[in-house]
Formats: structure tokens, sequence, C-alpha cells
């Protein structure tokens, strides 16, 4: 298991914390069982060589005697007392119903010991067919194995309870923290800039956290926001000169005396009409990218406006020598702007009539793959190289047809960025691939 979620992260926790727990339980647990035995064989030990003390001749009468002296005494009195003799019990104050091997061994309830459920017995060869056993309980109490199991079950499942209860919390805690973080970036992502990480003033670390992260949000607003201004301002200002230089080039070019320059004057206003075209695009990408677009969403039948605009087309593709091959359309419902949705669709047409040869064919395909719509318009055409689709995407990048190379007689380089800007403010995506031959470009939208 990688530790990379905060699910992960939190169940290798819990597993090695329940394994500590466990291991320390069950090692206090034989500990204890240890320390019992150990002290329980000390005392029967003692005990028998105060009864028979190694040295001494062994006699059955003296070594009775004895027993029945320990068995009143207050110290030994709990202790259980054998003497056989040709393996025949002829003294001590219990009995048992099995003979008993020499050293030590254990004796329970099947021993049928009155007043015993669990101990220990010392068993000594005293010589001349003597043989002495000293018996001791190792629970104070009848059934104590059994309620010190359930003192431990209770005591160290509450450490584990409360831990889990902890470590869920903790959970719950952070996990709403970076979910309030993960939608404050989506939406962010999808152009709502003015998302911030909720604050609660608690002042504890994650409030800083959002504080700080907020501030950096905010920040980035501006810087962003100075240079779309400047950039907006740009495209304004020299909109205006711009219109007006060509409206003095078509009253020079309709001068009768500038017959001779007219070729010229004619190219100048083709330039000037790019020059305009790209302030449009670049106008038209900033209000996409600002997200004021948003508020013009409603529901929208994706493929009639797939098939309107391909049917509005039809005439520049055959004019221009391009034929759709396939159109493959799945009915598909999703929330958006109509009009930039419309331009998505028409600027991938017309990226294949610009940038690929006449003849070139094109399929068109709108299916649903789990909650998006995915739109393909592919070609085989030249197509893009792997390693030039990243410039296709960037803006006033410009390819020639074989996708090699800028190419400053088509387009201004906005057809895709547009594409792919639009793609984001409706929370999708756009990706270019290998048509084999050609190019696929593949939009995502998330379905209403």
């Amino acid at each position: 298991m990688q530790l990379r979620s905060l699910r992960a992260l939190t169940l290798a926790f819990l597993l090695v914390f329940l394994c500590a727990t466990l291991a320390t339980a069950f090692g206090i647990y034989f500990a204890t069982f240890r320390t019992i035995d150990h002290l329980v064989e000390q005392r029967i030990g003692s005990t028998s060589e105060i009864i028979a003390p190694r040295g001494e001749a062994a006699s059955a009468r003296r070594i009775g005697a004895r027993i029945m002296a320990a068995s009143r005494y207050r110290d030994t009195g709990d202790l259980g007392f054998i003497l056989f003799e040709g393996g025949q019990q002829v003294a001590g104050n219990v009995r048992v119903t099995r003979p008993l091997p020499l050293g030590l061994s254990r004796v329970d309830v099947a021993d049928r010991i009155k007043g015993l459920t669990d101990g220990k017995v010392l068993t000594r060869d005293l010589g001349g067919d003597l043989r002495l056993a000293v018996i001791a309980e190792t629970e104070p109490f009848d059934h104590y194995n059994a309620a010190r199991q359930r003192i431990y079950l209770i005591g160290f499942g509450s450490i584990v309870a409360i831990a889990l209860a902890a470590a869920t919390t903790f959970t719950l805690i952070v996990r709403r923290r970076i979910t309030d973080m993960r939608r404050t970036v989506e939406a962010i992502f999808e152009g709502d800039l003015s998302q911030r990480v909720p604050v609660d003033g608690s002042g504890t670390a994650f409030d800083r956290q959002a504080e700080a992260f907020n501030r950096m949000l905010t920040r980035i607003n501006e810087l962003m926001e100075e240079v779309r201004n400047v950039t907006n301002g740009v495209a304004h200002e020299l909109r205006t000169p711009l219109a007006r230089l060509r409206n003095q080039l078509s009253l020079i070019a309709s001068d009768p005396v500038a017959a001779p320059v007219r070729p010229g004057i004619v190219a100048a206003q083709a330039e000037t009409d790019r020059l305009l075209a790209l302030f449009a695009a670049l106008l038209r990408i900033a209000e996409v990218d600002s997200g004021a677009r948003r508020a013009n969403f409603m529901s929208v039948d994706l493929r009639a406006l797939v098939e309107e605009n391909v049917e509005a087309l039809e005439p520049v593709i055959e004019e221009s020598g391009h034929r759709i091959a396939a159109l493959t359309l799945a009915p598909m419902v999703l929330t958006g702007d109509r009009q930039l949705l419309t331009q998505l669709v028409v600027n991938l047409i017309e990226n294949i009539l610009r940038h690929t040869p006449s003849g070139t064919v094109m399929t068109i395909a709108l299916q649903g793959e789990g909650r998006m719509a995915v739109l393909s318009i592919a070609d085989n055409g030249p197509g893009i190289a792997a390693e030039d689709r990243t410039v296709a995407l960037d803006r006033f990048g410009r390819l020639s047809a074989g996708g090699n190379g800028k190419d400053h007689e088509k387009g201004h380089g906005f057809g895709l960025p547009l594409v792919a800007s639009i793609a984001r403010l409706h929370g999708g995506t756009m990706e270019l691939d290998d048509a084999r031959p050609g190019l696929r470009v593949t939009v995502r939208l998330p379905c209403a």
C-alpha cells in the first residue's frame, strides 16, 4: 500500500498502533502469567524443602506430621500436600485422580481438586519409595484467568477504540480542509478567481495555512488582472487606429491615381484585417478566461449544435476541396454558453480547412464517456508532430501544414488556444492526438 493518500496514512497509522497495542497487551498478559508461575514455583519449592529437607532420611510418619501441621498454618494452609508411598497416597490434605509426574507440572479442574481451577504441582522423589507433592493455585480465586482476560480485553480494547475515534476525527478534519482547498482550486481553474479557502478565525495551523493560501491567490489574481488590463488596453487602443488605417487604405485604393500600386494597397489591407482579427481573438480569449461568460450558461443540445454548424460550413468545406467522411453524433446535453460552444466547433473545423491540403478527409464524432460528452474531430492530413503540439496550444503558436516550423501566412495562432479556453470554461479539457495519419482533437465536456 502506497502511503500517498490521507486514507492510506490513517490506515497505516491504525495498523501500526493496533499491532503495537496487541503486542503490548499479549506481552503484559503472558508476562503476568509467567511472573505468577515463577512465584508459585518458588513457593511450592521452598515449602517442599521445609516439609522434606534435602539430605534428611525420609520417614512417612514424620513427613505426614509436618503435612498436618503445615495445613493448619496461615501461610501454608492454602497449599495442597500429598505423600505417596509405593504409588499409594498415605498422607495429605487433598487427593488427585491420576499419577503425578516427577518435577513441575500443571493441575486444573480435570484433576477434581476441591476449590482449584488452575495450579502447579512439584513432585519430589524422597527415596525409600516415598514421593512428596506440593500443590498451589495460580489463580487467587475461581475463574480468575477469564476475568483477567476480560479486564485486558476491555482495557486495551478501550485504548484501540479511543485511538480509532481520534484517528477518524483527525481524518475528517484534515479531509474537510483538503476538500475546501480542492473546491477552491477547482473553482479558480474553471475561471472563478474570486473563490477563497474558508477561514474560521481559530488561528490554528490549518487556519493560518488557509490565510496564506488566500493571500497567494489574491496576489496572483492581482497580477493576472494587471496583465489582462494591459493586454485588453493595448488591444482596444490599437483596434481604432487600425480600423481608421484600413478605411484610409480603402479610400486610397479606390482612387484612380493609385492604380499602379493598388496590389500593394490590397496586400496592406489584408495585413490590417489580419491584425484586427488577431486583436479580436485576443480579446475573445481574455473574455473567456475571465469566466465572465459563465453567467450565460444554459442547457445546450450539443448534437443539434454540431449538426447546425457542420451544415452551415458544408459549402466552405466543399469549396476548399475537403470532405466529411463520417458524422457520428450521439444525443448529448450539457450546460454551457451556446455561442462559445459554436465558436469551439467552428474553430476546430476551420483549423482543418486552414492547415490541411485540398482532398483531406475529416471525421466528426460525438459520444458519451461516463458523465462526459466527448467531441472528436480528426483528419488524415499531415498532422502535428508530438513535440510541436505544445507550441500549437500556445497563443501565437502557429505551425505549418506539415507541423514543422512557423507559418506566417495562415491564421494568427489563436484557434486551438481559444478552443482550449472554451473547454476549460465549461469544466472540460482538450487533447491533441495522432490520428495515424493526421491529427485528432478531442474535447471532453461534462454533461448536464
